[in-house]
């Protein structure tokens, strides 16, 4: 993670004698899991194959236009989950703080309307709980993620833009059996953490809509 870092602010370095500008923005979205078994890519007209451990959140980030289309972002994001989409799922409260780096180029179709794709990584701060009978199993974890991701913006005013992106994410999710942690007896210890957040590689689709100011 650290060479990433070290490579982006390179690159960003190279180009500061150029000019370009800088941007900031701020972001809403979610994302969530797929669901192991999904039948397609979307699982009926909600696309239920992505609605295991839904995230919602917003964030902050900021653009570095490089040289010609490339650019570089560094974002802030923090995510809380939602309600469980299922009852079969892991009953799980997790808020997580997202810090992430990118590389990407950009293109513009008209004088007010631009997309671009992107690659990233970035690791996850998370927090997580879950009830056993009357207390709770926490743990504090921090888990890479890596993402893939396409988006447009649309100019509103000068230097000021609204769009929106889709990400295909790889992060850390956990399989841990629900019924596991029904305590049949008040005697009953309570499973270790580290077995119920031993965590797994697993593919998130993330939706966002941002606001963008050059500066």
């Amino acid at each position: 993670m650290a060479l990433v870092f070290a490579s982006l602010a390179a690159l960003a370095g190279t180009a500061a004698a150029d000019g370009d500008p800088y941007s900031i923005g701020a972001r809403v979205g979610g994302y969530g899991f797929r669901r192991e078994g999904s039948a397609g890519l979307f699982e009926g007209a909600g696309g239920s194959a992505w609605s295991e451990c839904r995230m919602n959140g917003f964030g902050v980030f900021g653009n570095r236009t490089v040289a010609g289309p490339l650019f570089l972002e560094a974002g802030l994001d923090t995510y809380f989950s939602t309600d469980q989409a299922e009852a079969s799922d892991l009953p799980i409260d997790r808020q997580s703080a997202l810090i992430s780096a990118a590389v990407g180029v950009r293109t513009s179709f008209t004088s007010w309307l631009a997309g671009y794709a992107q690659l990233g990584t970035g690791v996850e701060l998370t927090r997580l709980a879950v009830p056993y009978g009357d207390s709770t199993i926490r743990a504090d974890k921090v888990f890479p993620e890596g993402f893939a991701g396409l988006g447009a913006d649309v100019r509103i005013a000068k230097g000021t833009v609204v769009g929106a992106s889709f990400r295909a994410l790889v992060m850390a999710n956990f399989d841990y059996d629900p019924t596991r942690l029904e305590m049949p007896s008040q005697w009953v210890a309570a499973p270790a953490a580290g077995d119920v957040f031993a965590a797994t590689p697993t593919l998130a689709a993330q939706a966002q809509f941002y606001l963008r100011k050059d500066l």
